[in-house]
């Protein structure tokens, strides 16, 4: 009897002993399960990383190559300006050399000395807007003005007029340059000057603090002339004043 009780107690320890050693299997194989289900995601962290690596890479690549191009057009337009000056600083010497006009001195020509008979529109014009760029407003009001008395009637005859009012304008002769640009709308009505000309009566007007009159013209700009460039300008400057 007492050999049975020894002999059950020994399979109930076996079977606990044994027990212990399957559960501590069990989890040693959770803890590798766990163990292997963070570095599949952490692999996965690492794939998705090096992927927008590349994209980014490629990205870079791509905005590099665009950003050379951009240059190389931009020298391009350089180079064709440079052309272009070279072209405009010849066409001058030819002036000069007409006029009997050296660099040194200025580039104001007397158009007392001028007929119709010799004058040449093309110089005449492009002197009297030299003297613009220049500042020489006087000389350049002198000299539009006397091509548009040779030349009343060409493609140029309304920028001439209306250069006449930029130069008043830019020497702060508002109403002066009103009247100027007032020409060129009645005058050259169908001129490419027109808009800018209205547009420019407008910011006289407010230079003059006449702003009532003022938003007339700018109202004109983008109700006339809705898809110019100086529509939304005029129509800024029509909201800003009270």
């Amino acid at each position: 009897m007492k050999f049975k009780y020894i002999y059950l107690k020994m399979v109930i320890l076996s079977f606990i002993l044994l027990s212990v050693v399957s559960f501590s299997g069990c989890s040693g194989t959770w803890r590798w399960v766990r163990k292997g289900t963070k570095v599949d995601s952490l692999e996965l962290k690492v794939n998705r990383l090096d992927s927008l690596s590349k994209a980014q890479n490629q990205y870079l690549t791509e905005m590099n190559a665009d950003l050379l191009t951009e240059i190389e057009n931009i020298r391009q337009d350089i180079s064709q300006l440079s052309a272009k000056l070279d072209d405009n600083q010849q066409g001058m010497s030819r002036i000069y050399q007409r006029f009997g006009v050296t660099r040194s001195e200025t580039s104001h020509v007397d158009t007392t000395t001028i007929n119709k008979s010799s004058a040449d529109p093309d110089e005449l014009y492009n002197t009297a807007y030299l003297d613009y760029t220049r500042g020489n407003y006087d000389a350049a009001i002198e000299g539009f003005k006397s091509y548009l008395k040779y030349f009343p009637d060409t493609e140029l005859s309304d920028n001439a007029q209306y250069w006449i009012g930029e130069c008043y304008y830019s020497k702060k002769l508002y109403p002066d340059a009103i009247l100027e640009f007032e020409k060129v709308t009645t005058d050259y009505p169908q001129g490419n000057k027109v808009i800018s000309a209205i547009h420019k009566i407008g910011l006289a007007y407010e230079s003059l603090g006449e702003n009532k009159k003022a938003k007339e013209y700018y109202k004109k700009v983008f109700d006339i002339y809705p898809n110019a460039p100086e529509a939304k300008l005029a129509r800024e400057r029509f909201n800003s004043l009270p």
